[in-house]
């Protein structure tokens, strides 16, 4: 998922977003996860991937747009709608 962010981000024009789905994976169980056909776990997923893309490169051109997730009664991407700002 970084290297998906890293990828798209250059495309995303500013005021527009780019959308990271399944970021409720970071809190669910690694006991639960490990039933799943996911290589996905808590510090390896989508949410973990928002956290190292705005530590890096990201975090000067995209912020986490909270007010929408706020808008929202249910989402799978809590946190990551990533909105570009410069």
């Amino acid at each position: 998922v970084l290297r998906e962010l890293e990828i798209y981000a250059p495309m995303v024009s500013v005021g527009s977003y780019c959308i990271v789905f399944d970021t409720l994976i970071e809190e669910l169980s690694s006991e639960y996860l490990a039933s799943t056909d996911r290589p996905w776990e808590p510090g390896n997923s989508p949410g973990s991937a928002i956290d190292a893309f705005l530590a890096g490169s990201g975090g000067e051109r995209f912020v986490v747009d909270h007010s929408v997730t706020n808008r929202l009664m249910v989402t799978s991407a809590r946190g990551g709608y990533l909105k570009r700002v410069v």
